[in-house]
């Protein structure tokens, strides 16, 4: 960085800390979005370094905020989104958008005016710098709410770091399906057992690629992990807690989806979004809206024993 830009830094943070410090938070607020739109490097710099501050700014203080759609596969989140946008862009009088996380946030360093060469984003990046990577996509979306999909494992550290934060999660849903389903579906997908068992547990270790990014200069890798880690790792009662999570069975939403789209739509009012309940365009969706059912046919015996060998049995499945 060479001396105006330090110069120039360094400014932006103290009237950005005083604001804070005083807690002036509309003033700190609008002064990130004053930068958004002179400089996106000047705006990128500034929330790279005031991470600690952003951290533990109140809840009140983002106007904008995130509602997380999880699931291992992501695949088994597109009827939820789509019910989403078919739902709230009937019932819901602000601004929201529904992306991938990883693809937004890919977009966001495409589009960065920066001579430093390009970096994929991996999991020991995330550790750190988890919390400026979702500070970077609120302030440069114009929308009241962000639904971001993703598929990677709920972490903490020893830092205090997470990989979603309560001051910018609005809630979270996780799509729990369940793991002899998953293995159908990779069997049929990879026509190799090594293959699917390698997908559901992640035995190699490999961090997870969306296929849009595979072809891109830039690259944000998620840390799926394996099934079990995954699951766990969301369905944690303190994670729950903490993040206003609810935990949706596919199983259910096949056989009860009016029950469980409305489901979801309670838990948004509870925290807070003024939306009505509207059952009439609920059922107008289940009718024209086709979900994903089961895959036919059956588990060999040897995936049966493989799945009762690796699979984490403490793993609380919902109803």
């Amino acid at each position: 960085m060479n001396l105006l830009k330090k110069i120039k830094l360094n400014y932006n943070l103290k009237l950005f800390e005083e604001h804070v410090s005083k807690k002036e938070f509309d003033l700190a607020y609008d002064f990130i979005l004053d930068l958004k739109k002179k400089n996106q490097i000047d705006l990128f710099l500034l929330l790279k370094n005031s991470q600690s501050i952003l951290r533990d700014l109140p809840f009140e203080f983002y106007k904008q905020k995130i509602i997380w759609t999880v699931s291992y596969d992501l695949s088994d989140l597109s009827y939820v989104n789509k019910f989403l946008d078919f739902y709230l862009s009937r019932n819901l009088n602000l601004s929201f958008k529904i992306g991938n996380f990883s693809n937004l946030l890919n977009e966001f360093f495409s589009n960065l005016d920066t001579k430093s060469p390009k970096k994929d984003i991996e999991f020991n990046d995330f550790l750190s710098l988890s919390n400026l990577y979702q500070n970077l996509i609120l302030f440069n979306q114009d929308n009241d709410y962000l639904f971001l999909n993703s598929c990677a494992s709920f972490f903490e550290t020893n830092k205090k770091n997470y990989f979603i934060y309560p001051n910018t999660t609005f809630c979270y849903f996780y799509i729990i399906n369940t793991p002899e389903e998953l293995l159908l579906r990779y069997k049929k997908k990879f026509g190799s057992s090594d293959a699917s068992y390698n997908e559901l547990f992640n035995f190699s270790d490999q961090q997870f690629l969306n296929k849009e990014q595979e072809d891109l200069p830039f690259k944000i890798y998620e840390n799926r992990k394996s099934y079990n880690t995954n699951v766990k790792s969301w369905t944690d009662e303190n994670v729950i807690n903490t993040f206003k999570g609810k935990i949706i069975s596919y199983d259910k939403l096949l056989s009860q989806t009016q029950d469980v789209l409305l489901e979801i739509l309670y838990h948004l009012k509870q925290f807070g979004m003024i939306i009505d309940i509207n059952i009439d365009d609920v059922k107008s969706f289940i009718l024209n809206n086709e979900l994903n059912q089961k895959i036919d046919g059956d588990l060999s015996s040897n995936d049966k024993k493989f799945l009762d060998k690796n699979l984490d049995h403490t793993i609380s499945f919902p109803n």
